[in-house]
């Protein structure tokens, strides 16, 4: 890089320069390049940065961006040079003149590590990109690093959770309808190889429902590096769904309209008296014999386009109708250049202002000229024509019984798919009917004739010529003439559609769309049939009853398109794994019924339950990708303990539940003592939705005293149910079940409330303490309003945030997220610590612990009580005393029983202790009386 400026001396910039210049922070480096690559003017920093060596190293990078400017002169063009020590951040654009030509080049560089306040934020051109749009998504693509930000409306529009997917490029390309892929690819291309200044284009994604849904996407390149490969790239999604389906109706409409006029010979026109502008539809340029390219004559010269009577009718009509609006209806003769006449039914009406002014006439004329030439036909066909016009059929016939001799209308040789007026006699279209229906056809109208029956009807099934099935309604009425059979008349209905749409009806009422299997509603049915035979017949039936194990993995992470390939997959493997007697059904979702007939021995049943878990558990290739699920079954057998199928689905669905609690991919046969804990579950269930509004529940309060000065760090809030029964529920059986059926979340709310507000009870009558501690769900802590409701019951009950301990498990940390960081985030700015309770049981993950506001580690009880007992506990005590000193964490030991213990747990430099050698877990008075005598 040549320094003009030093030999040539100051230059007065031009404005160019200087506006380019003015949008680099003032602390970077600052150069200006003629447009031959020669340093004109630099800041002092620059001075200071940029020595020779650096020049010659820089040299290189900037040649390649300054051949990219002269393609591409809108760009920026980064670069990161890097070298021991030092790590520049460069910055090039190109100064253009007017008339768009490169007059020069700026540059700027700062290091980042000096200065990493003047790195531009990658929110900044996200934002203004798009509140310059202002368009429903915004997405972020940094081409670098492969990720893709996309705001919550990218996801929400589609039905989708806002953290549906990762922020990966294929996330949402997946989502891409197959057809519309390549599309997109090639708009993509063409913006990011500089052939397009933009980058838009619409296509198809599937929503949460399973649906397409049209987007429009449009985006642009922000950022290049100085080969020339885009760095950052911005866009939008806009969703133009609604927009794609009122143009497909508006074509459609359009279509039909004009469709329908020529089909029906209706033409129409609009005259505006003021301008003298009038026009015509293509139709009725077709009814008039005129070319449609040509203007059509003006309104008050078309007396040739009518007989003289016709003109004067119209002529009058039309006076009236543009000066009083009266509108008009009346048949006229048309004459055609060519001396062809046409009859036409002509209507016209005026268009009114809001002051009752005419506005300007519209009006349509009818072509009925085939419909009047069809009036005089023959008496016959007129009378056939009237009877079926009556009857509101579709097509007519007339068969002559003494020759045989068949006549049709013309849409009855439509329907047939044969040339009008063909001749035809009935024995000759018999061939062309299914063996069956031809039968059918002959018989009834053979019984007709010779038993005289008046009317017959068959749904008989045709072959037209170009081999397409078709389903008719033949309706055939007897005339007789001098008491004698001397004509069949009737009618010919095509019931196409009516037939296909009862056969999918009917499968879609019995079967399972996805899979084919039986659906619930058949399954049922010929369960019941086959329950009657085996109690006839006295032989045995079992009833498996299958859920698949980690099909919401599958489902979760390659999408429910994958999902529904499994299911398909397992189906076949199903029916492989079963007699062709048996049967097979999918009760929905990814549970699945097989019903064995004639079971031999209970034996028997476990030899097919041990095919299918060994047929589902191979590998499954979905999409390139294989896949491999297990599956829990139940077997029930019909008989004493499930007489009928009710009793049977139970037993079978009450042993699959077994065998997911034996560690699923298994089978377990009926048992009635898992019977009897499925009904406790569920009667806890029930009565935990009652609990708090009934008030059932109560805390119980133990404290965690120091052991360094033995004063009450802490004071732990402990959930007790008394159920209205008088029954103690321990926690231990009731809160898993609250987590699972979502009550855990209304009553967690109430314990935290209830323990902050005893606290302030207890720091009102001048009981020391430190902190008060509360157990918290991992389901409460996935809620993303929950570190809200938290810091709110703080405020309600006036109680220091600074002073509440949350407990919580290791494995409430293994799932990490946005959501679980925002809220840790603001529990930390808040003062709130967390403690991990049961230290030990669950799997530690140390990166947890040093990036979450974790205060605490608890050793579990089971850990603790065995100290003085077992020599691997007491290493193992001392290992997390040492781990969490280490972290810079304070250790609790829980379940502190013993003087022996307690001087153990001192020994080790534990620093708090909690346990009945303190106290046992008081109520909320107790624990005051016990606050107070601690002195």
């Amino acid at each position: 890089m040549p320094d003009a400026s030093a030999t040539a001396g100051p230059q007065a910039l031009d404005t160019a320069f200087v506006s380019s210049l003015l949008l680099h922070p003032s602390r970077r480096a600052l150069l200006v390049l003629d447009a031959g690559g020669r340093v004109l003017a630099r800041n002092e920093r620059s001075r200071g940065l940029v020595d020779r060596a650096l020049e010659a190293e820089l040299s290189t990078a900037l040649a390649n961006a300054m051949a990219q400017l002269a393609q591409h002169p809108g760009r920026e063009v980064h670069y990161r040079h890097e070298q021991p020590g030092l790590v520049l951040e460069c910055l090039m654009r190109a100064v253009v003149d007017a008339a768009g030509r490169i007059q020069g080049y700026t540059v700027s560089l700062y290091n980042q590590d000096e200065a990493p306040d003047l790195a531009e934020s990658p929110d900044r051109a996200r934002w203004r990109f798009a509140l310059e749009n202002a368009q429903d998504g915004l997405w972020d693509w940094d081409a670098e690093r492969g990720e893709v930000y996309r705001s919550g409306r990218c996801f929400t529009m589609l039905g989708y959770a806002r953290d549906a997917f990762d922020g990966s490029f294929d996330a949402w390309q997946n989502l891409i309808h197959p057809d519309d892929r390549p599309r997109v690819k090639v708009a993509l291309h063409a913006h990011l190889a500089g052939e397009r200044e933009g980058y838009i284009v619409d296509y198809r994604v599937r929503d949460a429902n399973g649906k397409w849904r049209w987007i429009l996407d449009r985006g642009r390149a922000i950022s290049w590096d100085h080969a020339g490969r885009p760095r950052r790239v911005v866009g939008t999604h806009t969703d133009i769904h609604d927009y794609k389906q009122i143009e497909a109706q508006l074509r459609e409409r359009e279509r039909i309209l004009n469709q329908a006029q020529h089909v029906a010979h209706l033409g129409n026109w609009s005259w505006d008296p003021d301008n003298d502008k009038l026009w015509w539809s293509d139709e009725l340029y077709w009814i008039v014999g005129l070319p449609s390219h040509k203007p059509p004559p003006r309104f008050r010269h078309q007396r040739h386009l009518f007989t003289p009577e016709s003109y004067a009718r119209l002529h009058q009509a039309s006076v009236a109708l543009l000066k009083h609006g009266k509108p008009y209806a009346m048949e006229l003769v048309m004459l055609r250049p060519n001396g062809e006449q046409r009859v036409v039914q002509a209507r016209g009406e005026a268009i009114l202002d809001q002051d009752g002014r005419v506005q300007s006439l519209v009006g349509v004329l009818h072509d009925v000229t085939e419909q009047r030439k069809a009036e005089e036909t023959s008496r016959w066909r007129n009378d056939l024509l009237d009877r079926i016009a009556a009857m509101g059929r579709i097509g007519g016939f007339e068969l002559l019984v003494g020759t045989g001799e068949l006549h049709w209308t013309d849409e009855n040789y439509r329907i047939h798919g044969i040339e009008p007026g063909t001749p035809l006699r009935f024995e000759d279209t018999l061939p062309n009917y299914c063996p069956e229906s031809a039968q059918k056809l002959q018989l009834a109208f053979q019984r007709m004739v010779a038993e005289h029956v008046p009317e017959q009807t068959a749904d008989v099934c045709y072959i037209t010529a170009d081999e397409r099935r078709i389903w008719l309604r033949v309706t055939g009425r007897l005339e007789l003439r001098e008491g004698k059979p001397y004509r069949i008349t009737g009618l010919t209905q095509d019931i196409t559609e009516e037939r296909e749409a009862g056969e999918r009806i009917e499968q879609l009422a019995h079967y399972d769309t996805l899979t084919g299997l039986p659906n619930r509603f058949l399954f049922r049915e010929r369960a019941l049939e086959a329950i009657e035979a085996a109690r006839r017949g006295g032989k045995p039936l079992a009833l498996l009853f299958l859920d698949l194990d980690r099909f919401k993995y599958v489902n979760d992470t390659q999408g429910h398109e994958a999902g529904d390939q499994l299911l398909q997959e397992i189906a076949g493997r199903l029916r492989q794994c079963v007699r062709s007697s048996d049967l097979v059904g999918r009760l929905g979702g990814d549970e699945f019924l097989v019903l064995l007939r004639e079971v031999a021995r209970p034996e028997d049943a476990a030899l097919v339950a041990r095919k299918i878990i060994g047929a589902i558990g191979e590998p499954i290739s979905l999409s390139n990708v294989d896949a491999q699920v297990g599956c829990s079954i139940g077997i029930a057998l019909l008989g004493e303990n499930a007489p009928d199928l009710e009793a049977l689905l139970r037993a079978a669905d009450t042993a699959m539940y077994a065998a997911k609690d034996a560690g699923r991919n298994n089978f377990q046969f009926y048992n009635s003592s898992f019977y009897e804990r499925v009904q406790r579950r569920v009667t806890l269930e029930q009565e935990l939705r009652q609990a708090l509004a009934r008030g059932e529940f109560s805390l119980a309060f133990q404290p965690t005293l120091s052991l360094a000065d033995g004063s009450v760090a802490c004071i732990e809030a402990l959930l007790r149910w008394n159920a209205a029964s008088g029954e103690h529920r321990s926690p231990a059986e009731f809160i898993p079940v609250a987590e699972e059926c979502g009550e855990i979340l209304p009553i967690g709310r109430w314990v935290l409330e209830q323990a902050c507000r005893q606290a302030r009870q207890w720091h009102e009558q001048g009981l020391s303490f430190g902190r008060i501690a509360v157990n918290v769900s991992a389901l409460q802590l996935r809620d993303p309003e929950f570190a809200t409701q938290v810091l709110q019951a703080c405020a309600r009950e006036r109680w220091p945030s600074d002073r509440l301990v949350l407990e919580i498990t290791e494995s409430a940390l293994m799932r990490d997220s946005e959501s679980l960081r925002n809220t840790f985030a603001l529990f930390k700015a808040n003062g709130i610590t967390l403690a991990i309770d049961d230290f030990g049981t669950g799997f530690s993950n140390l990166g947890y612990l040093h990036r979450f506001p974790v205060r605490t580690l608890k050793i579990d009880r089971s850990f603790v009580s065995q100290m003085d007992s077992a020599a691997n506990m007491l290493e193992l005590t001392h290992a997390v005393v040492s781990l969490g000193h280490a972290l810079g964490l304070g250790v609790v030991a829980e379940g502190v029983e013993t003087e022996k213990v307690l001087q153990l747990l001192r020994q080790q430099g534990c620093d708090e202790a909690q346990g009945y050698l303190f106290t046992r877990p008081l109520g909320g008075e107790d624990m005051a009386t016990w606050l107070a005598a601690q002195g």
